[in-house]
């Protein structure tokens, strides 16, 4: 079982050189992470068997094979006004029982795409990450090369320095506008992408998702009523949308050319994870699509307000003079100061402290750009 988790452990793989933040790694490791162990879940049959299990009058049945294919290719489905009530006598099982005429059926053919819709959802959710790495194109690697040690080397002192000081303030200043956009724009693109996640599910689940996480913690936190009172309990949600006991009408010719109708109780073992599945799926796209907006509205407040930058910057710094980081930023565009920032993340504090001083003095000595 431990063999098949082995693939994860590229996504679990230190990086010495950072380029994005926590919550950009919380949609490319720790989600893409979450659903493919979901889509390992519920499409190995180890861990729960087949995926359905019709049961039928007798044990020699010789089409049960045959009913089990088709009504998990065609369905089951569940009665909408048997969904409350107590079992044994108002149900057989929730959802399950005696047919009328009008009954409301509740069609359930989704358990057939979810391992499929959960792995989409993992590309989809790691796009932005792959954008990302093609345009910032290992840049920050390069220029945070060897500085990340806690031992600072003579190179730095005697070589490194000269080439930093002179990448940020000869040779590329303003020109990091773009790379600067294009990480803004990837984090616009995983608010987007949590969001449209959101309403997807729920058109795939047929309107369920929205309030599924509400639902199932209002039941779970709603005391049981006396028994003369079960039938204004509140319906449990995993019984509703994801129901382990179904319906399933087969249709066939008997001997004589007559149409037979048979009725099977299926049984849909793969529920039982799928209600938790989308359970924890809810509570975390949910809180993620709301750090995600925060993050978004940081980096708007970031980019318009210069006195933040400073801040931030002396966040990363021990015994520097706010005039000193102060006159760095006010002479960097918001690009130049994202590269520095995303600096101060990856080398060592002693080397970006003496990086920002020395920043300080070379742009003294160099002219305003109006």
């Amino acid at each position: 079982m431990i063999d098949l988790f082995m693939p994860f452990r590229a996504f679990l793989k230190y990086e010495n050189v950072c380029s994005d933040n926590n919550v950009f790694r919380m949609h490319y490791k720790v989600t893409v992470i979450m659903l493919l162990v979901f889509t390992l879940l519920v499409s190995s049959k180890q861990f729960f068997g087949e995926p359905i299990h019709c049961m039928s009058d007798s044990e020699k049945d010789s089409d049960k094979d045959a009913v089990n294919s088709y009504c998990w290719i065609y369905g089951t489905y569940t009665l909408k006004s048997r969904l409350g009530g107590k079992e044994g006598i108002n149900n057989a099982y929730v959802g399950v029982g005696p047919e009328s005429y009008n009954d409301e059926q509740i069609k359930h053919t989704y358990y057939q795409w979810v391992c499929f819709v959960l792995l989409g959802q993992a590309v989809m959710f790691y796009t932005p990450r792959y954008l990302w790495k093609i345009w910032e194109g290992g840049r920050l690697k390069a220029l945070a090369a060897d500085l990340s040690s806690p031992i600072v080397s003579k190179d730095w002192s005697e070589f490194r320095r000269g080439e930093l000081i002179s990448y940020l303030t000869y040779t590329n200043i303003y020109t990091h506008n773009t790379y600067a956009l294009r990480y803004a724009l990837c984090e616009f693109l995983n608010l987007g992408n949590v969001v449209g996640q959101i309403f997807l599910l729920d058109i795939f689940l047929g309107g369920a998702f929205r309030n599924y996480g509400a639902a199932f913690a209002a039941f779970t936190h709603t005391p049981k009523l006396p028994v003369n009172m079960e039938d204004f309990d509140l319906i449990n949600p995993m019984d509703q949308f994801f129901p382990k006991l179904t319906k399933c009408w087969l249709r066939k010719y008997g001997p004589t050319g007559t149409l037979q109708l048979k009725d099977r109780l299926c049984v849909l073992p793969l529920n039982i994870v799928n209600e938790k599945i989308f359970v924890i799926l809810w509570f975390w796209l949910i809180f993620l699509a709301f750090v995600s907006a925060l993050a978004l509205l940081f980096r708007l407040l970031v980019f318009s307000l210069s006195p933040l930058r400073t801040f931030m910057i002396m966040g990363q710094l021990r015994y520097v003079r706010r005039s000193t980081v102060s006159k760095i930023v006010n002479r960097f565009g918001y690009g130049d100061w994202f590269i520095l920032y995303s600096l101060g993340k990856n080398v060592n504090p002693l080397i970006y402290k003496e990086l920002i001083i020395e920043l300080a003095k070379e742009l003294d000595h160099k002219p305003i750009v109006v």
